[in-house]
């Protein structure tokens, strides 16, 4: 019972009570002085009618007795008359037996009044003659008790109910601090940290008014110091300070994990761009102009990577004037136009004024296709001094025979390939299982996995198909269809092990008809929309927050969860976890890889799997490849385990021949 019920209820009460005590004060009274009256007025009747029969009554003359006992009588003010003689022998007798008429017979019965006699000598000179005894009927009595007890409850009730509706009143204003209370804590569980600024007047309720405001501050600080700490702490193992690019060291990380996850960087390409005479620059204009014209290129690089249709693309500053940029699943054509764009573009930084000289830089690209990381790395730096071989501004290819099969399609090609994708269902659902870490032979939840073919039946990367899936406009289509083939398979399933997740491409949570069908139609299948999660590319968030809490709005009444993919990669900001609420969150497998020997990704993950968890945020561990990786990452807290070193993904669902499966 909430305490403005018990409040409400005690006060009440309190009323009840009162009433009760004041009514029967009241009607005690009352009675009193109505028994007092009654014997007040049968006396004096008594005397009065004794003095006025006496000389009848002398004389004998008993009519004009018996006609005065009778006006007296019919009044109906008196119940008994009784005229005795000397010895007691009744000469007239006038007894009412008429009840109590206007008042219920249960409030006399409940309230009797005593009708006592009054009596008096009827004299005949010095002798008596006679007495006369004389009872006032209580009728009229007990019409004033009734009056005066109903008058008294409906102006009590009056009463109660003005009072009663002002303490309701009173108790709103003075509750209403302890509801803002209510909904400040409630604010604090969910990670929103508000501060009630107008405070009540009632002292109590001013203390703890300032005791929750007081606490939520220093949570939101505590929780503000950790995201600083892990953002200091990222930065600088991480971040190039000059320009806030990744360093050498993620850039050789990240890149090492895609090229041996074996699907991330299957096809791609490695850009080194060397700014040149940067050295002479910071000796004739200082080191100030040096680090202008390094934040220049670096911007340059971004704007002109913001827009491009790839997988994903890493951007980095790996020592002085040499950047890096790998990008996943481009054709070796695009990747050529982009890399000459580029170099036009920075040739326009001397015009700007950045450099006085002509010859800005040099790019030079390697393709990868089976390389290991050093032979990659190899490749770019021979193509980098092939280009600055070749003269001022100029890009150098350094060639491989890659992706052949799928690089001399057009656009239109592409576009009816995918659409037959989507129209046949030409796909392969694989499900790989994360294991719980307290117990990693129990499945935590399943994630779902894409594989399409092409007319031929062969199996397009993923790093080549999902790019221009996106670059075509066809996300929407590919996500209904898997969104729709997991949920009839899971009506099939009932008993598969733990909750299934799917990603989602950033551009499908962008798109509000989507969100719509995705959100009817969890609505339509609740029981399924239970055992639904959907994983959000931390890149995608990071790029359109608003998109993200839209959907996470749109799905919450329909049972599902979303979840974080790829954390760390692009370091979503912590502070907006608390808005988007996701129900787990999956560590980047670059900082999974060899964490058993590196510090700074032990630091990193330790640090991020207490912020989530303060926050009720599992955290996942992907691309676990050992039983050194797996065994450090349960020592620091997470909360799943996925990787080839527990589960490797098996055919779910599949409509391609069996050849490819």
């Amino acid at each position: 019972m909430t305490l403005r019920r018990q409040l409400t209820l005690i006060i009440a009460t309190l009323f009840v009570l009162l009433f009760i005590g004041t009514f029967s004060i009241n009607v005690h009274n009352t009675r009193a002085y109505l028994n007092d009256q009654l014997n007040s007025i049968s006396q004096d009747m008594a005397t009065s009618l004794g003095l006025t029969l006496s000389p009848y009554m002398a004389d004998d003359d008993m009519v004009v007795v018996e006609s005065h006992v009778n006006a007296l009588y019919d009044s109906g003010y008196y119940r008994e008359i009784v005229i005795t003689d000397i010895d007691g022998k009744p000469l007239i007798e006038r007894i009412s037996t008429r009840p109590v008429e206007k008042v219920p017979a249960w409030f006399v019965r409940m309230f009797p009044l005593d009708t006592p006699q009054g009596e008096s000598l009827i004299m005949s000179g010095w002798n008596q003659a006679g007495a006369v005894r004389v009872s006032a009927h209580p009728e009229f009595a007990y019409i004033r008790l009734w009056s005066t007890c109903v008058q008294s409850f409906y102006l009590f009730l009056i009463g109660f109910a003005i009072l009663f509706g002002l303490v309701l009143v009173v108790l709103h204003y003075i509750l209403r601090p302890l509801k803002a209370v209510q909904k400040q804590a409630e604010a604090i569980s969910n990670k929103e940290y508000l501060i009630q600024t107008q405070m009540p007047w009632t002292l109590e309720l001013r203390d703890v008014v300032s005791a929750m405001n007081m606490m939520s501050g220093k949570i939101r600080d505590i929780f503000s110091e950790q995201e600083a700490s892990l953002e200091r702490i990222r930065n600088a193992a991480y971040t190039d300070s000059t320009t806030g690019l990744a360093n050498r060291t993620y850039f050789n990380m990240r890149l090492r994990h895609m090229i041996e996850s074996g699907t991330d960087f299957e096809h791609g390409v490695l850009m080194f761009i060397e700014i040149s005479h940067l050295i002479e620059l910071n000796k004739q204009s200082g080191h100030l102009a040096g680090d202008t014209l390094l934040k220049g290129v670096s911007q340059l690089i971004k704007d002109r990577i913001s827009t491009f249709p790839a997988n994903e693309i890493l951007l980095s500053r790996l020592s002085g004037a040499t950047f890096a940029v790998a990008i996943s699943g481009i054709p070796e054509k695009q990747a050529e136009e982009f890399a000459n764009s580029l170099a036009s573009d920075l040739s326009g930084l001397h015009e700007k004024g950045l450099t006085p000289f002509t010859d800005v830089g040099h790019i030079g690209l390697a393709f990868h296709t089976s390389q290991n990381l050093p032979e990659l790395l190899s490749e770019a730096d021979m193509a980098l001094r092939a280009a600055q071989i070749k003269g001022p501004n100029a890009v150098h290819y350094h060639r491989n025979n890659i992706a052949g099969d799928f690089d001399s399609l057009t656009a239109t090609q592409w576009i009816s390939l995918l659409n037959k994708v989507i129209d046949e269902k030409r796909f392969t659902l694989l499900l790989q299982s994360v294991m719980m870490a307290e117990d990693p032979a129990v499945i935590r939840q399943q994630e779902v996995l894409l594989r399409i073919a092409n007319d031929e039946n062969k199996l397009i990367p993923a790093s080549i198909f999902i790019p221009m899936i996106h670059h075509h406009g066809l996300t929407r289509a590919l996500d209904k269809m898997i969104v729709t083939a997991v949920l009839e398979q899971l009506a099939k399933q009932e008993n598969l092990a733990g909750n299934v997740s799917v990603n989602l491409m950033p551009a499908s949570i962008q798109d509000p008809e989507f969100v719509t069908w995705l959100s009817s139609t969890l609505l339509s299948r609740p029981k399924l929309a239970n055992r639904l999660l959907f994983e959000l590319d931390d890149y995608g968030i990071s790029q359109n927050l608003y998109a993200a809490l839209n959907l996470q709005q749109a799905i919450a009444s329909t049972g599902a969860g979303i979840g974080i993919d790829h954390f760390g990669r692009n370091i979503t900001a912590l502070s907006s976890l608390g808005a988007l609420k996701p129900a787990y969150l999956k560590i980047d497998g670059s900082f999974i890889r060899n964490i058993d020997t590196n510090r700074d990704n032990q630091q990193f993950v330790e640090l991020l799997v207490t912020m989530a968890h303060a926050q009720d945020i599992l955290v996942i561990a992907e691309s676990i490849e050992n039983d050194n990786e797996m065994e450090m990452v349960r020592k620091l807290r997470v909360d799943g385990l996925q990787g080839y070193a527990l589960h490797r993904p098996e055919v779910w669902i599949s409509n391609i021949p069996e050849s490819l499966k």
